[in-house]
C-alpha cells in the first residue's frame, strides 16, 4: 500500500491560485514583449536642398537602417522636384519617363502636392514620380535587403536603405544630425560653385573686330559622396552670368552642363506657352528683337545631344531670355548690347593737304630771304649806274 502525504486542503488552493497568477501573467508580459518587438516605426527623410536657383541634388540623410517591417517617409524639402526610385523601369523608356509604380495615391500636376504610400518587398521597380515641394512618399519595407534609390531627373543623387531583421537601426535623431550635416555642406558651396563658373567665361575676338562670348546655362558641382551619407551635388539654375554685356555683332555661345534652355521669347509671348520637351528650336541664329528663339532641350545625356547655342546680336538693345525648363524656379538673364564704336573715317584730300606735314621753310624766313634779295639787286643796280 503506498502512501501519499497529507496536503491541508487550504495550502493546496493557495498553490492553484499562485500557478494560475504566475501562468496569466505570463501570458500578459509574452504578448507585451511581442507587441514591442513588432512594433514598426516610420523614420522621417528629406529630399533635396534649397529654394529658387539654388538647388542642392541629395536624400537627407542618403543612408540608413531599419528593421524588416518599419516604414520610411520622404519629404521634398526643395524647389527642385526629385523622385525616389528603387529598381529599373520599363525598357527603352527614359528615366523621367518612368511610371508611377508600387504606390498608392494621385500626382497632381506642378506644382501639386502629392501623399503617396506602398510597400517594398527588397526587389522590382518602386518609383514615386516626380514629387514637388512639400509632397511625401511613404514606403513600408517588408523584406531585408541593402537598397539603393535614385533621383530619375539627377544622374548622381543616390541613398541606400539598408533594411536588417534584427539589430541596431538609425534613430530619428541621428537621421536630422545627417541630414543637417550634408544641408550645411551643399548650402555653403553656393559662392564658391558660382566664382568658379563665371571665371571660365571667356571673350574671343574675331578677324571682323566683333567678340565670341562663351558663358553656361547652369552650373554644376562635382557629384560625390555627402556628409550624411548618399551621393549627390551642386546645382545653380542660374544664367552663368546671369547679365552679359556686348557689343553689336558679338555672338553669344551658351554651353549646357546640365539640361536647360535658351530661350528668348516673342514680343508679348506668355512664358508657359514654350513646352520645354516639346517646342522645337526656333528662330534663325541671328537675333531679330521680336520673333521666338529657342534653343530646344540642350545637355540631355544622350548620345548626339546638343550641349551648345549660339546666338550673334546684330542690334543694340537689352534682350531678356529664360530657361524654359526652370522659369518656374527664377532663371532668367539679359543680354545687353552696346552700338558698336564708330569708325573713323578716312580724310578728305583737303584735310589731307590741311594736315600734312610739310617741309616747307616757316613764312617768316621766306620773306626775310626775299628782303634781302632785294637789298642786294638794288644794290648791283646801283654800281653799275656808278660805271
Amino acid at each position: 500500500m503506498q502512501l501519499q502525504a497529507a496536503v491541508p486542503r487550504r495550502t493546496s488552493a493557495r498553490l492553484r491560485a499562485l500557478l494560475a497568477t504566475a501562468l496569466i501573467l505570463g501570458l500578459v508580459l509574452s504578448v507585451s514583449f511581442a507587441g514591442t518587438a513588432q512594433a514598426a516605426t516610420t523614420l522621417n527623410l528629406g529630399v533635396g536642398v534649397g529654394s529658387g536657383t539654388v538647388s542642392g541634388n541629395a536624400y537627407l540623410p542618403g543612408d540608413v537602417t531599419i528593421l524588416v517591417g518599419d516604414s520610411i517617409k520622404w519629404t521634398i524639402e526643395s524647389d527642385e522636384p526629385h523622385s525616389v526610385t528603387f529598381g529599373n523601369g520599363p525598357a527603352g523608356t527614359p528615366p523621367d519617363e518612368w511610371p508611377v509604380t508600387g504606390l498608392t495615391g494621385t500626382v497632381p500636376p506642378p506644382p501639386g502636392v502629392a501623399n503617396l504610400t506602398g510597400t517594398y518587398a527588397a526587389s522590382g521597380f518602386l518609383n514615386t514620380g516626380l514629387l514637388w515641394p512639400d509632397s511625401t512618399a511613404t514606403v513600408q519595407f517588408t523584406a531585408a535587403g541593402s537598397l539603393p534609390y535614385i533621383c530619375v531627373i539627377h544622374p548622381g543623387m543616390s541613398g541606400t536603405v539598408n533594411v536588417v531583421a534584427a539589430g541596431t537601426t538609425t534613430t530619428q535623431a541621428e537621421a536630422d544630425a545627417k541630414a543637417t550635416m550634408t544641408r550645411d555642406a551643399l548650402q555653403g558651396a553656393v559662392a564658391g560653385l558660382e566664382a568658379s563658373a563665371e571665371a571660365n567665361v571667356t571673350e574671343t575676338e574675331r578677324s571682323d573686330g566683333t567678340s565670341l562670348w562663351s558663358i553656361f546655362t547652369a552650373a554644376v558641382g562635382p557629384v560625390g559622396p555627402q556628409p550624411g551619407g548618399g551621393t549627390g551635388y551642386l546645382e545653380l539654375l542660374r544664367f552663368i552670368p546671369p547679365s552679359l554685356s556686348i557689343e553689336e555683332g558679338d555672338t553669344v555661345k551658351w554651353t549646357a552642363p546640365s539640361v536647360h534652355t535658351v530661350t528668348f521669347l516673342a514680343a508679348g509671348e506668355d512664358p508657359s506657352s514654350v513646352n520645354p520637351f516639346t517646342t522645337p528650336p526656333a528662330g534663325s541664329d541671328t537675333y531679330d528683337g521680336a520673333s521666338l528663339h529657342h534653343s530646344g532641350l540642350l545637355g540631355i545625356p544622350a548620345p548626339g545631344a546638343p550641349n551648345t547655342y549660339e546666338l550673334t546680336f546684330p542690334d543694340a538693345g537689352s534682350f531678356n531670355y529664360i530657361c524654359a525648363l526652370h522659369v518656374f524656379l527664377g532663371q532668367a538673364g539679359q543680354i545687353n548690347v552696346a552700338a558698336a564704336p564708330a569708325a573713323t573715317a578716312p580724310p578728305t584730300n583737303h584735310e589731307a593737304l590741311a594736315t600734312a606735314p610739310t617741309s616747307e621753310s616757316p613764312p617768316w624766313l621766306a620773306v626775310a630771304l626775299l628782303a634781302a634779295l632785294a637789298v642786294v639787286i638794288a644794290g648791283g643796280t646801283l654800281a653799275v649806274r656808278r660805271r
